[in-house]
């Protein structure tokens, strides 16, 4: 990504959310080796982040997306909405599709694995503050290369698909997403794993043949599912 440093006047301030505290300390220790990074604050995720990051006023936030008792996306979600301004990069011990696509619905600045090098993880932080974006190569890869799979499919396989072809939970899905609830809700009003849900979003937007969940959304209620 080259030396990106020398476009960045002020420290940038960084603000970690992992459940981990050894990855929180490895973080931390790559922060402060880097004289334009601050760390202004970390947490585990759990009850008062928002609070927390509201008071640290963060640049980059680098968040985890599998986190006890909550969801690194539902996160991303709020903060997007809270604090619109705060550039945000998942960095996932996970590499997956499913993972990936739905980084890019939530509309993160990034997605990078937790066993890059420490110099990929500085110019990844450094690149997102600037205002750019960074995502695992080989995943994004196959994404793109899964999607062009669906635009070439004909359109009738996709929007002619009703209730009558989605399964039970399928439709409960797709009812909840057309309510606006996050992922985490959707897990306790069904008693199903983020797992599943994130595996359910995934098979409808196949079905559908679209990119996101505001585009499932639309479908449901075009189903009248709301």
């Amino acid at each position: 990504m080259g030396n990106l440093s020398d476009n960045i006047r002020n420290p940038i301030r960084i603000f970690i959310v992992d459940d981990h505290e050894i990855v929180r300390q490895g973080l931390k220790v790559i922060i402060n080796q880097e004289q334009d990074f601050e760390l202004v604050g970390e947490s585990n995720g759990q009850k008062g982040l928002l609070k927390e990051i509201a008071e640290a006023h963060p640049d980059v936030l680098l968040l985890d997306i599998r986190i006890s008792g909550s969801d690194g996306f539902d996160i991303a979600s709020q903060l997007n909405e809270k604090f619109p301004s705060i550039k945000i990069l998942i960095i996932s011990g996970y590499e997956s599709e499913l993972y990936l696509v739905e980084a890019l619905d939530h509309k993160v600045s990034g997605f990078i694995p937790k066993g890059s090098s420490r110099d990929y993880v500085c110019s990844a932080i450094r690149m997102v503050a600037l205002g750019g974006t960074v995502w695992h190569g080989e995943l994004l890869y196959r994404v793109i290369r899964g999607l062009s799979r669906l635009g070439n499919e004909p359109n009738d396989t996709k929007v002619q698909i009703g209730k009558s072809h989605l399964k039970p939970r399928e439709l409960k899905v797709l009812s909840l997403l057309a309510k606006g609830k996050l992922n985490k809700e959707i897990c306790f009003e069904l008693q199903i794993s983020m797992d599943t849900v994130k595996k359910d979003i995934h098979q409808l937007k196949s079905k559908y043949g679209v990119f996101n969940r505001t585009q499932l959304a639309t479908i449901a209620t075009e189903m009248q599912l709301k």
